[in-house]
């Protein structure tokens, strides 16, 4: 029992070291890119896409990585269990990222079927249109390729211990090479 717990703990302190890493590298390659402070890719985060997007979209990212660390550490019996657990997470980050570009999308929709327009209000109401449209687009811009990029590095592993397992298994004469 305490074998399993420290197991465990052990396995989500190697994801977390990995997940803030990734954090880390993420906002000093920002910081040399644009010469910017981290704190601005975070306040445009927080005002663009928003903290619900932002948290849900992290722990699916968490959720990923430990299932892409528990595949690489997993026996043969355990493997698919955690390729498509992680295969799930990373479809939910594209979910996520589709839901949230038809809830922007229709936020604008609906703040510009409220607004008033005439010639004094114009600019104000396309302006709230298009900061509904930037969350709209940029959370499929950020969450499809993200999604993709845990899918393709799932797929590679889960191949590769595949291919070791058939390797196994034709080396130790337990199953025949046909070349039907």
């Amino acid at each position: 029992m305490i074998n399993n717990l420290t197991f465990g703990f052990n396995n989500i302190s190697q994801v977390l070291s990995i997940f803030l890493g990734l954090i880390v590298l993420v906002l000093a390659f920002y910081m040399i890119i644009s010469g910017n402070h981290p704190s601005e890719l975070i306040s445009w985060s927080l005002s663009i896409l928003g903290l619900s997007f932002i948290l849900c979209l992290l722990a699916l990212i968490f959720g990923s990585l430990f299932c892409i660390l528990k595949l690489k550490k997993s026996n043969v019996r355990f493997s698919k269990f955690w390729f498509e657990t992680g295969l799930q997470f990373s479809n939910g980050i594209s979910t996520l990222a589709l839901t949230f570009t038809l809830l922007g999308i229709s936020l604008g929709i609906g703040e510009l079927s409220i607004s008033k327009l005439d010639i004094s209000s114009i600019n104000q109401t396309i302006g709230k249109l298009t900061n509904k449209f930037s969350m709209a687009f940029f959370t499929s811009v950020i969450g499809l390729p993200l999604s993709s990029i845990f899918r393709a590095i799932l797929i590679i592993i889960f191949e590769r211990i595949n291919i070791q397992k058939t390797d196994f298994l034709l080396e130790n004469r337990i199953i025949n090479r046909s070349t039907k």
